[in-house]
């Protein structure tokens, strides 16, 4: 994926009318906040890959409500001798604050096993959580245990 051209979309109709075009599904590869990042990739006659992306940037008072719904999810696994740490920006859906933070530690384990085991082993079975805040409440450096 890191050696394919990339084409920025002027919006999310353009996307579309390029992957089906192009044949490519359209998926969303990046997602905060404030906003998401959709995709289509496919590959060329000449063997090459090319992706045309569209950001989506969230209007400030949606972005705000899922500001207020996002954790901060920081998980840790031992990688040789050293610890590998990884932190994760995540909106789960859940009836009570304690369903949502479970719910958050599950969502980020995955991501960070899809996102990350091929460079540095993170699995679902070696990752130990650490913080699950509230974005609101959140500060860097500071892992409440």
């Amino acid at each position: 994926m890191g050696d394919a051209a990339t084409i920025e979309a002027k919006d999310r109709s353009t996307l579309e009318a390029w992957a089906r075009a192009m044949r490519a599904p359209v998926v969303p590869v990046a997602e905060n906040w404030w906003s998401i990042t959709y995709q289509a990739e496919a590959g060329l006659p000449d063997g090459s890959r090319v992706r045309c992306r569209y950001r989506y940037v969230i209007p400030r008072q949606a972005a705000l409500r899922r500001w207020k719904r996002t954790y901060v999810v920081g998980l840790v696994h031992t990688e040789g001798s050293a610890l590998c740490h990884h932190v994760r920006q995540v909106i789960p859906v859940g009836d009570t604050e304690a369903e949502e933070r479970h719910r958050a530690e599950l969502i980020a384990s995955a991501l960070v096993t899809t996102e990350r085991h091929a460079e540095c082993g993170a699995s679902i079975s070696n990752l130990e959580v650490y913080v699950v805040e509230r974005a609101t409440l959140w500060k860097p450096g500071v892992a409440r245990y």
